[in-house]
């Protein structure tokens, strides 16, 4: 429960992208991606930030670094959340956990599709930002970073290279620690 305060007030007092992460953004990104990055939700954009910080370290102590492509690794962590959209603020993420652990049934029942409904749009963004996120990346080309992004949940690894099998595994410890 503390963590999820912590959390929600990380997100609420979060600021954007300082002038080097701006340009690591840039340099990782393609406009189109970063165009897709910057449509995040601050909060977002400073969670992401830090997934890819954790996932560099953890790849680093792992002995990785060398054999992933560490670029590939850190485009998946600044677009992993994408699909969340620039609405879903600390408040809307709020009423997802809570509806998510008090209303369960009702929250994945009223998950499946996008909705005028305020709290049924929530929690379709909540659910199923893998998959539009993954959508979003197809778009753009980003074929093998929307597989990652698509699995970064669930964790299922079947049909990813080695490469990507790796990468998935360090962008989820990541993501789960920040």
């Amino acid at each position: 429960m503390i963590k999820r305060i912590v959390q929600f007030f990380k997100g609420v007092l979060a600021k954007g992208p300082n002038k080097e992460e701006q340009n690591t953004i840039n340099d990782l990104l393609s406009p189109e991606a970063q165009q897709a990055f910057y449509h995040m939700t601050v909060a977002d954009q400073r969670h992401t930030l830090h997934v890819m910080k954790t996932a560099v370290d953890i790849a680093e102590k792992q002995g990785l670094a060398d054999s992933i492509d560490m670029d590939f690794l850190k485009r998946c962590c600044l677009l992993h959340d994408i699909g969340r959209g620039p609405r879903m603020n600390s408040i809307r993420k709020t009423y997802g956990v809570l509806l998510d652990k008090f209303f369960h049934e009702w929250s994945v029942n009223n998950s499946q599709c996008s909705s005028d409904s305020y709290f049924k749009e929530i929690m379709y963004r909540y659910y199923n930002h893998p998959e539009i996120g993954c959508g979003e990346l197809m778009k753009m080309g980003m074929i093998h970073e929307a597989d990652i992004v698509l699995r970064h949940h669930n964790g299922k690894n079947e049909e990813l290279l080695a490469n990507e099998q790796a990468v998935l595994k360090v962008l989820m410890e990541a993501d789960s620690l920040s």
